[in-house]
């Protein structure tokens, strides 16, 4: 029976990189490999197998060395995840989208959006530049953070109102009506994040 050659590569590259983790673990703690042996019961020749990728540890081992090292075992894994959809906006960057009414203007400029595991995420920085003169009503899924940057507005949520300010952060459902109620400044400026599923 032939065997799976594309899954011994995959297990062998999941041992160096679990090694390496415990190898850089143990430095940046200042640890010997006589030491970490000391503190962890795990011989020097196995550590030194470990590190180096030509052994794979049970999690009772690994588990071992982490308290040996200090950190939760969880550390030795972080380089086998693989990594899913980043976003990256440089300051001054970002999509600008304007929407104006006959009741209120806002500048939206979109400054990330993931998508992940039937999740969504989307981050705004928004500019009210004109004074709210009605009542905008927001209503969709998930839930919603607004953190207030500059300038001061109230905001209502629900039957709520709150009075927020350079530094405040209001979170809520954003299933309930929401959206500015009045300027209390000549301008506001908040960052917005709206997380729902897809």
């Amino acid at each position: 029976m032939q065997q799976d050659k594309s899954s011994g590569k995959e297990k062998q590259g999941l041992d160096l990189l679990v090694g390496l983790a415990v190898k850089a673990e143990r430095s940046q703690a200042g640890l010997t490999l006589a030491e970490l042996s000391e503190r962890s019961g795990v011989s020097v020749p196995m550590i030194s197998k470990i590190e180096r990728g030509q052994v794979s540890a049970s999690l009772s081992t690994l588990n071992a060395l982490a308290r040996g090292v200090g950190v939760p075992i969880i550390n030795f894994f972080a380089e086998t995840v693989e990594i899913g959809e980043v976003s990256l906006v440089r300051a001054g960057e970002g999509i600008t989208v304007r929407r104006a009414g006959s009741t209120y203007g806002h500048v939206y400029k979109q400054m990330g959006r993931v998508e992940t595991d039937g999740m969504e995420l989307e981050t705004y920085l928004i500019t009210l530049e004109a004074p709210v003169t009605g009542t905008p009503i927001f209503q969709h899924g998930g839930i919603e953070l607004t953190h207030m940057f500059d300038g001061a507005l109230t905001y209502r949520v629900g039957e709520e109102t709150y009075d927020l300010k350079p530094g405040d952060t209001l979170t809520f459902e954003a299933s309930v009506p929401h959206g500015p109620v009045r300027m209390d400044s000549a301008t506001a400026t908040f960052l917005t994040v709206i997380t729902r599923a897809k």
